[in-house]
C-alpha cells in the first residue's frame, strides 16, 4: 500500500484516466491513417 492508505477508489480512477489515453492514442492514430487514405483516394480520383 501507499502512504495514503485504503483509498483505492482515487488510486482508480488515475489509473482508469491514464490507461483511457494510452488505449486512445492507437486508435486516433488508425484513424489518421484511415481518414488519409480516404482523402488520398478521393483526390486520386478527381484530379
Amino acid at each position: 500500500m501507499d502512504s495514503r492508505g485504503s483509498d483505492a477508489s482515487a488510486d482508480q480512477e488515475l489509473v482508469t484516466k491514464k490507461d483511457l489515453q494510452v488505449e486512445l492514442a492507437p486508435i486516433k492514430v488508425l484513424l489518421g491513417v484511415v481518414m488519409g487514405g480516404i482523402i488520398a483516394l478521393i483526390m486520386k480520383a478527381f484530379f
